[in-house]
């Protein structure tokens, strides 16, 4: 009987481990999700407003946002691992510096007794302060990886999506004001009936409508495409083609 009871006991606390790692992953899923969609859905109304064009013309489906989603955050990590990677000097400072103070605060003192601190007077010092710098040294070098975690999962994915959609607005800018024959995106051309409506860069699109930055007029378009007819500047094969 011992033994049955020990087994049972065994098998709830097993079912109860994999309910438990099944509601985290469940939970995480639904946050990381609700995460990827705000940040995406952010970037892409900042991005429009960058070129002076309103979002609402042109809605994205959830799994748009989403795939979009990942993209921006990898994109968001990779800015944050380079301004750390700039300040590596400022890092190992404050690394030091906090291993230093818990290698103080953690020491037996001799003040205020008029003979040497025991810290001072004994060699285990050295394996202390040892200690310690291995201790901060393991907190500077997690925090780089908990901040980008946090920051993209919890905190700021909004601040995030924004500042993704203005880069991106940017990026694109410097592009285009190379013009169509060199810069590396595909020149379109938007025609109705034989006249030549547009030519430019294409930034957004939707069922009902089209939006492209002519280089014309040195500004963003937004274009209903009701028997429009969109023409490519170049041969299939000479560049990527980009989809909005």
């Amino acid at each position: 009987m011992p033994v049955n009871e020990n087994n049972a006991s065994s098998q709830r606390s097993s079912g109860s481990s994999w309910t438990l790692a099944v509601s985290v992953l469940t939970a995480l899923v639904a946050v990381g999700t609700a995460t990827l969609h705000l940040l995406v859905r952010v970037s892409h109304q900042v991005y429009l407003q960058s070129w002076g064009i309103d979002a609402g013309v042109f809605p994205k489906p959830t799994d748009w946002l989403l795939i979009y989603g990942y993209y921006g955050m990898v994109d968001r990590s990779v800015a944050v691992f380079n301004a750390v990677a700039s300040n590596l000097g400022w890092l190992a400072v404050a690394m030091v510096v906090a291993a230093l103070y818990l290698f103080v605060l953690f020491s037996p003192s001799g003040l205020g007794t008029g003979t040497v601190p025991k810290w001072l007077q004994h060699p285990p010092w050295r394996r202390r302060l040892a200690k310690y710098l291995v201790i901060g040294g393991l907190v500077g070098a997690a925090i780089p990886g908990a901040l980008v975690l946090w920051t993209t999962l919890m905190v700021i994915p909004a601040a995030l999506g924004e500042t993704a959609g203005k880069a991106h607005a940017e990026r694109e800018a410097a592009e285009f004001k190379k013009g169509c024959e060199h810069a590396k995106y595909t020149c379109v051309q938007l025609k109705k009936g034989g006249e030549l409506l547009g030519l430019g860069f294409v930034l957004d699109g939707s069922p009902s409508h089209i939006a492209i930055y002519d280089v014309q007029v040195q500004r963003a378009r937004v274009i209903p495409r009701d028997a429009v007819e969109m023409v490519s500047g170049r041969p299939l094969g000479e560049t990527e083609l980009v989809t909005p």
